[in-house]
């Protein structure tokens, strides 16, 4: 495989496409990214984000695009500050792919078909160009072509990242270790972080090395007694720490000011960038690790959790603090830590809406409690 300028010609872009149809249009874009324009780079950015990914889904076209993304990292042409950008794009394509393989493979399809699918996409009709998205065929090509494919470049795009980990400036070397651990996770392999953590200088750079070590299997329980309360946070989201009461302790104990953790990072790692941000992502994941003994401590977790959590998420958010706190049903004269579940619940609107459709309903009435909004204010009043 190649990477960089040579994959601008050696791909049949024709046999690729994006989120908007064939790749053709990619490798004019792509080489706007060595551009001395601000303007095209920018331009260039935006494609990738819009076109090559798309609203967190990958395809054919994007398995060049991130090949060639990952030979322009050291190209002497790239400006210095779009060179972690890039590396966030290797990192989200990698993460994406998570989403094409977490179903059985479909069959490949044989050349004919492949033809089929192609032309249909770059069909003028514009009928035919939209409704060939809805064919089990270009299934088959949005798994095999773009997911299989992409994992199988992922040791080669692994190894264009790694010389960044120890880059000259943070903002790089963050980027560096996330990339390098989206990729090494989807090729199946632990990535080697020994430059990027003897090269940390900052919070930020430490917090990414604990959460990348951890989402690929590794260790993290020496640094649940770490000085920095965010590397200690860090830790206690891994995995592997979901069995760990010390872990649970720790992000507890993080959520505890509402705008503490939220101050923690100047430059925030991917983990925390989406619209949860640090504090209700670790209280997500504390509420996921509640048990049977756990409910009266949760129950701070539960009342800053519960008017941010839809009804479609309210099920691996809400139901295992309620099912600590309700183990036998609910009792006719609820305990005070009942109470203040059952008012929680009842202030909250978001879980409410939708609830019968998303399943939540059925949780409630599973474990004794009303379905009815009203019904379970009136309870938490008993």
């Amino acid at each position: 495989m190649s990477t960089g300028n040579d994959v601008l010609t050696a791909t049949d872009w024709k046999h690729t496409f994006h989120a908007y149809g064939l790749g053709t249009d990619v490798p004019e874009h792509l080489s706007l990214l060595l551009s001395a324009d601000p303007a095209d780079r920018d331009r260039a950015l935006g494609h990738l984000y819009s076109a090559v990914i798309h609203q967190g889904s990958v395809y054919s076209a994007t398995v060049p695009a991130a090949r060639f993304v990952a030979g322009a990292l050291s190209d002497p042409r790239l400006d210095a500050g779009l060179r972690p950008r890039l590396l966030g794009f290797l990192r989200d394509a990698a993460e994406a792919v998570a989403g094409h393989l977490a179903e059985p493979a479909p069959p490949v399809l044989p050349g004919p078909e492949r033809e089929r699918v192609y032309a249909a996409i770059g069909s003028e009709d514009e009928d035919e160009a939209i409704d060939i998205w809805e064919d089990e065929a270009f299934d088959s090509l949005m798994y095999h072509d773009a997911g299989v494919a992409l994992r199988d470049a992922a040791a080669e795009l692994y190894a264009a990242v790694h010389p960044h980990l120890t880059g000259p400036d943070g903002a790089t070397r963050i980027r560096a270790v996330e990339a390098a651990g989206a990729l090494a996770r989807l090729g199946g392999r632990a990535p080697d972080l020994s430059g990027a953590a003897d090269t940390a200088e900052t919070r930020e750079e430490g917090a990414v090395i604990v959460l990348v070590l951890g989402e690929t299997g590794g260790d993290t329980a020496e640094f649940l007694a770490h000085a920095d309360p965010a590397i200690r946070a860090c830790a206690a989201l891994a995995p592997g720490q979901r069995g760990n009461p010390a872990a649970l302790t720790e992000l507890l104990d993080a959520v505890r000011d509402p705008g503490e953790a939220e101050a923690w990072f100047a430059d925030r790692p991917a983990r925390f960038q989406g619209r949860d941000g640090v504090r209700v992502t670790l209280l997500r994941e504390a509420a996921r690790r509640c048990g049977p003994d756990d409910a009266e401590r949760m129950l701070p977790v539960f009342r800053a959790l519960a008017p941010l959590t839809p009804a479609s998420g309210a099920r691996a958010d809400l139901g295992p603090m309620l099912e600590a706190a309700f183990p036998g049903g609910v009792p006719a004269v609820p305990s005070r830590a009942q109470r203040g579940y059952l008012r929680a619940l009842a202030d909250a609107s978001p879980p409410w809406t939708g609830a019968r459709v998303t399943g939540f309903t059925a949780l409630l009435e599973g474990l004794g409690l009303p379905a009815e909004r009203d019904a379970v204010r009136a309870l938490a009043q008993a």
